[in-house]
């Protein structure tokens, strides 16, 4: 049933769907935030994507293959002027020939220089041109005051030379930016894993003959067959045939869902061992799966709070990291050792990390925005997922929410003697034509199964929390009818739904329901309180009703009844209180609420506003997944925060040890890229988070 209520979602409106044709990063694939001046330009997402297509293009160029040799050329070069090294730092070199190895490591380094320095030459030209110099100025810098120092004491005869850290510190930058490239592109497939899902064509049938075509040319109301075992191109209706389908990779859903005519399906989805016929209702870019992708995209749009401070972080340590060299080099000088000052200032060139910042936030929340894709839940922006991880409070809607959906009418009971039960359904029937409540489902389900003529009412209105009133044909009169909720001081035992109809004339009658809880619903609650978490039950049912759910579910916090500015008003007194707080909801009736709450949680089979309104969509429906998705973004905050104690840490550290003159340049280039290479794997520990317990 959850993956059923997954594919009642495809109504959702387009509006919800951002625009899929945005920029993605031409090497890895992530999706670009920052505009660009030249839209035929290729975009990139950070600083190591485009550092590794400047040096080696990318894999579908025609120069790939010589930049690739171009590169390992100037390895090899620097790995022999670093051979060179080790033996002058040995000190088995015979003094006389001293001057002799470092013409050779000056021959060498030359090339190795111009191979390895000129994509960041460039890209540093291009960071000053622009008024934001970076990594790239720092590197540049590092490198280049190294080969000059040591060039002027190779040919005047000097103390000492840095031709290794000239030529490693661009080489180890470049093999330490391309192993972060590419675990972007891993955090990028797990991201689109879902645009995979769909086919390349499908079996069109068309005036009795079925026809493969490209899935472009599909249109809604076309006719598509599926034949076993293939993948659903289109949402549509099954017109024909008996089946199971496998939704697990687009909603979460473990087991396959029986399906048969009547029954909707969603494109991307796996068809059992039955042959189906299928009435296309959405096609191409308006399926579900592809305003899926484009909502995940469009997720990137949302930066967290933490994210932007790592931005403004960046944007400021290149110009501390200059201020720190030059003072370094200033107390040197006047402590009358100019060498050791630009020895120190050199390695405090080389050791600045600033990209372990600029990684820290990015590429952690990227991964678990595509962990999460990855069991069916949709989370739009780093803001939200952020955010999950800090709830103390949750407040769920009841019908829809922590029920079934699904309330079947129980009892009618006639108010006036001289009226008759189908009389009372026929006014409720034709009243609620107009509503997609699910009591109003219940009604005319009812008047079907008693075979009652129902005529739909006009002149309908409709009051949100309190019922619909409208002009009903009765007995070939036009009668004024109501239908709505029962008020506060009326009492109904067992917790049932009531619903008083009453039209011109008459005492009129009362419906009774049924609803029943979500299998999961209590497992979820009983999780959540695990977890710190307070859950409140926000219903616009009568208390007695909304009590009887929420024993069942175990949460003892019940608001009933609440109308929705009062609902709305709940969740503005507990933000304003200090709660971080969650709502989760699916009617029209939350949709304020919904976007009131730090992290509105929507469910996928819910009205099109609630998803409007929601940060987050379940499109399982499974409550279940709460848990797992709070704990995902627990974790994602911690090793945010390890993130950035890492980073912040070791520059100190780092910074201050070079500035003193404790650090060789070398080993401070060594050091720049096991930092960044820390909080990489650190932030791709997210990728393996566990699966949700079933």
């Amino acid at each position: 049933m959850a993956a059923r209520a997954a594919a009642r979602a495809s109504h959702m409106a387009p509006a919800a769907a951002t625009d899929i044709n945005r920029p993605v990063c031409a090497q890895c694939g992530l999706p670009v935030r920052t505009l660009r001046d030249d839209e035929n330009a290729p975009a990139y997402c950070c600083y190591a994507c485009r550092l590794v297509a400047g040096i080696i293009g990318s894999k579908s160029g025609g120069d790939h293959a010589w930049n690739l040799l171009r590169l390992g050329f100037g390895a090899l070069l620097a790995m022999n002027i670093m051979m060179l090294s080790l033996l002058l730092y040995s000190g088995s070199v015979e003094p006389e020939t001293v001057p002799v190895f470092r013409s050779v490591m000056l021959l060498l380094t030359t090339p190795a220089m111009a191979i390895l320095l000129y994509p960041l030459v460039m890209g540093a030209l291009q960071q000053c041109l622009q008024g934001k110099p970076g990594l790239d100025l720092l590197i540049v810098a590092g490198s280049v005051t190294a080969f000059s120092v040591s060039a002027v004491n190779t040919l005047r005869g000097g103390a000492q030379v840095y031709f290794d850290t000239a030529t490693m510190l661009p080489v180890l930058v470049t093999f330490g930016k391309m192993l972060e490239a590419t675990a972007k592109r891993r955090a990028a497939d797990l991201l689109h894993a879902m645009e995979s899902l769909l086919p390349p064509s499908a079996l069109r049938v068309k005036s009795g003959s079925a026809v493969e075509v490209p899935l472009d040319r599909l249109r809604p109301g076309d006719m598509m067959r599926i034949r076993p075992g293939e993948r659903i191109a289109v949402d549509g209706i099954i017109c024909e045939g008996n089946t199971t389908v496998e939704e697990a990779a687009f909603t979460g859903e473990p087991l396959p869902q029986d399906r048969g005519p009547g029954d909707r399906v969603l494109a991307g989805t796996v068809n059992g061992q039955g042959s189906l016929l299928v009435k296309t209702e959405q096609a191409g870019r308006e399926v579900l799966l592809q305003r899926i992708v484009a909502m995940i995209h469009g997720a990137w749009e949302h930066p967290s709070p933490a994210e932007r401070m790592a931005e403004q972080a960046a944007r400021l340590f290149i110009p501390a990291v200059g201020a720190v060299a030059i003072t370094s080099l200033i107390i040197w000088t006047m402590a009358a050792n100019p060498l050791q000052g630009c020895f120190s200032a050199l390695s405090v060139l080389v050791v600045a990390c600033p990209c372990t910042m600029g990684i820290a936030t990015p590429l952690a929340t990227s991964l678990a925005i595509a962990r999460a894709a990855a069991a069916g839940i949709v989370v739009r922006g780093g803001d939200a997922m952020e955010e999950l991880g800090r709830t103390d409070t949750i407040f769920f809607d009841k019908t829809g929410t922590l029920t079934a959906n699904r309330p079947s009418l129980q009892e009618v009971i006639v108010l006036d003697a001289q009226q008759q039960e189908e009389q009372v359904l026929v006014v409720a029937a034709s009243l609620e034509c107009a509503s997609g409540h699910p009591l109003a489902r219940a009604i005319a389900a009812e008047a079907v199964r008693r075979g009652l003529q129902v005529k739909a009412a006009t002149h309908i209105r409709i009051t949100p929390g309190h019922g619909i009133s409208g002009l009903v044909q009765l007995n070939g009169e036009g009668r004024m009818a109501t239908a709505g909720a029962l008020r506060p001081d009326q009492e109904i035992e067992g917790g049932l739904m009531a619903v008083d109809v009453t039209w011109e004339g008459s005492g009129g009658g009362r419906l009774l329901f049924q609803d029943t809880m979500r299998g999961d619903a209590a497992a979820a609650v009983r999780k959540l309180a695990d977890q710190g978490i307070t859950p409140v039950l926000l219903s616009g049912d009568r208390l007695e009703t909304a009590a009887a759910i929420a024993a069942q579910a175990g949460i003892g916090a019940v608001e009933a009844p609440r109308s929705p500015v009062e609902k709305l008003e709940a969740v503005k007194k507990m933000v304003a209180a200090g709660r971080r707080v969650a709502m989760v909801g699916d009617g029209v009736n939350d949709a304020a609420p919904l976007a009131a709450a730090h992290v509105g949680i929507a469910l996928g089979g819910g009205e099109d506003l609630a998803r409007m309104a929601g940060k987050v969509v379940l499109l399982s429906d499974r409550l279940a997944q709460l848990p797992w998705l709070i704990e995902l973004s627990r974790q994602t905050r911690r090793i945010i925060g390890q993130n950035f104690a890492w980073s912040f840490g070791y520059n100190a550290v780092a910074l201050g040890a070079a500035a003193a003159g404790l650090l060789h340049p070398l080993l401070a280039a060594v050091a720049m890229v096991v930092s960044s290479l820390t909080v990489l794997g650190n932030s791709m520990r997210i990728g393996r988070f566990p699966a949700e317990e079933q």
